[in-house]
């Protein structure tokens, strides 16, 4: 029996189609909502467990250095003196030790501030700089000489923060000798210092440890 065409029947028929397609993508769209944030997750999972991984594959002697910009460092002043402090090819063949004398609490920007504010220097006089916590904070960049009687002095400056009023039996604290030497080290390794020749600035107290 020959059934004739409804278009109505015909129309609800696309209609319910497109309905359905349209309510399958909608589910897509649901469970790609779902399913996505928690992928993310476990790929930023994945890839932080990589990084903590990689990290600790580090060389432990290798120690953490805080950049200037994080202990809010000034820019050097007096460009044209800066740059006639510029390193060029010259190699480093030693490392000189100082220690502050203020304050053992004081922080690396107060003394930039003393240095650059009223003993006139472009920058902080100090290559690297170990507080009594065992933080390391870098210093002028080493591309630059430090301020020294010698216009190049092929010294790699540190400074210990302290005022060297240690109680007694404990002349310099476990986490600055500690830092000290691992950084010590670590430029004798960087820059190819062969002699293993330490200066020290007047009297700083250092000179017992053993930084071999």
């Amino acid at each position: 029996m020959w059934r004739l065409w409804d278009p109505t029947t015909a129309g609800e028929l696309i209609m319910e189609k497109q309905w359905t397609r349209n309510f399958t993508l909608m589910n897509w769209d649901l469970r790609l909502m779902i399913i996505t944030p928690v992928i993310l997750r476990r790929i930023l999972k994945f890839t932080a467990c990589l990084v903590l991984f990689w990290t600790c594959a580090e060389n432990e002697d290798t120690p953490r250095i805080i950049p200037r910009n994080v202990w809010n460092a000034r820019n050097p002043v007096y460009p044209r003196r800066m740059e006639n402090r510029r390193r060029h090819n010259t190699p480093f063949t030693g490392i000189c030790i100082h220690y502050s004398g203020f304050s053992s609490d004081m922080s690396p920007r107060s003394l930039q501030d003393y240095q650059i504010l009223h003993l006139g220097y472009p920058d902080i006089n100090y290559h690297y700089i170990i507080d009594t916590k065992g933080r390391i904070f870098q210093g002028r960049d080493t591309v630059f000489f430090c301020e020294t009687r010698n216009k190049t002095d092929p010294y790699i400056h540190l400074c210990c923060i302290s005022d060297m009023k240690f109680p007694s039996g404990s002349w310099v604290p476990d986490k600055q000798k500690n830092s000290l030497r691992k950084l010590i080290q670590y430029l004798y390794n960087l820059y190819n210092i062969h002699d293993k020749d330490i200066f020290f600035y007047d009297s700083t107290g250092y000179e017992d440890l053993d930084f071999m």
